[in-house]
């Protein structure tokens, strides 16, 4: 469809209104920032589409196929816990292989802890000491002193409560709390003051504009209302389409989505070019006063969307969502677990003969005695 020169065009791809450029002529800051907003609008949608359908399209088989890996990792951890528990009982291992395997089979039960699994809740007892409950407290109390220091370099101040709380996971929990409350209160401080010191005429003219912003939308209502009554049509089919698109009217309405609306006028040919050429700019500030509301909600609801697709698949390493980066990232994550599924399976099978036992027991000896070399060097590079 092509019409006469008007102050609106339509994206191909997506029906947005703009108020279009005419030849050798500017826009003012009124138009520009009513297509800036319109735009916006667009693309958050679009946005929270393609990130909906993403979810729909991985969340259910991507967590099947990982809900099966665990459960062979489970039944791998569970055969290898219990033979080396069967193993450590035995002459054959020496003092310090049996305090590998002990460990190793404490860790175990730790990753297991969350079957609440009888047997497994059997060697556990029977391999954790008191010395070994205290070691864990005093752990979880100098984690929890090292991520305090951490906060309150973050923070800029005492973490609030700190004195109750036992492990890092609970201080960086109340430390991220602290940190929203008082960036709440920051915010709600300048709102207070921009109130405060906004001239009364100021004041006057934003009720003004809310004004003419409701009415500009009422006004589209009625226009769309009046077009799309289905009592005035005597083409069954016309009826129940014009039906079906009065239910989008009311719902956008409802909604106060002044785009949508647009988007719908646009549909049915329900622009008046010849008064919206000539809308002042203060009528085009006023309807960006119901942009900027639809925004900021579609802000939200992309930062929730997004939000759900790192939490539900776990990929909070993504900066950016999209199909290519996500399909690579849930790839990676479910071959990381085939490997580590296939090493515990592996592992199991090679230490059925003692000589291999013995030899696997030092190898995970020196692995743990790096990883923890490793970690007082990240923390000496963090800290220096």
């Amino acid at each position: 469809m092509s019409h006469s020169p008007s102050p609106w065009t339509v994206a191909p791809a997506q029906a947005v209104a703009t108020v279009a450029i005419q030849p050798a002529a500017e826009l003012t800051r009124a138009q520009k920032r009513f297509n800036a907003l319109l735009a916006r609008v667009s693309q958050l949608s679009m946005s929270i589409e393609i990130l909906e359908a993403l979810s729909v399209k991985h969340r259910s088989s991507h967590l099947s196929q990982m809900s099966a890996l665990q459960q062979q990792e489970d039944a791998a951890c569970k055969s290898l816990l219990l033979f080396l528990d069967e193993r450590v009982r035995h002459d054959e291992l020496t003092a310090k292989q049996r305090r590998s395997a002990t460990q190793i089979v404490l860790a175990l039960c730790e990753a297991l802890a969350h079957k609440q699994d009888a047997q497994v809740q059997v060697v556990f007892n029977q391999h954790h000491s008191e010395e070994d409950a205290q070691a864990l407290v005093e752990e979880a109390r100098a984690g929890a002193e090292h991520a305090k220091s951490v906060m309150e370099d973050l923070l800029g101040k005492p973490l609030e409560g700190a004195d109750d709380l036992h492990t890092a996971e609970a201080v960086f929990e109340a430390g991220i709390r602290q940190h929203r409350v008082e960036q709440q209160r920051l915010e709600d401080k300048r709102q207070a003051k921009k109130t405060k010191k906004k001239p009364a005429a100021r004041q006057l003219k934003d009720e003004q504009q809310k004004m003419d912003a409701n009415t500009a939308l009422r006004t589209i209502y009625r226009q769309l209302a009046s077009a799309l009554h289905p009592d005035r049509e005597p083409d069954e089919a016309e009826r129940l389409r014009k039906t079906a698109l009065m239910s989008e009217v009311n719902a956008a309405y409802d909604r106060k989505n002044l785009s949508e609306l647009l988007k719908l006028q646009l549909q049915l040919a329900q622009i008046d070019s010849a008064s919206l050429s000539r809308m002042a700019d203060d009528k085009l500030n006023a309807m960006c006063l119901l942009l900027d509301e639809q925004v900021e909600a579609l802000e939200e609801d992309e930062a929730q969307a997004q939000f759900e697709i790192r939490h539900y698949l776990g990929v909070n390493e993504l900066d950016h969502i999209s199909a290519e980066s996500l399909a690579r990232a849930l790839a990676i994550q479910l071959r990381d677990k085939e490997q580590y599924v296939s090493t515990l399976e592996y592992d199991l099978r090679r230490i059925q003969n003692e000589a291999e036992l013995k030899r696997w027991l030092k190898e995970q000896s020196q692995m743990a005695k790096k990883a923890r070399a490793e970690l007082t060097d990240l923390d000496r590079l963090l800290y220096r």
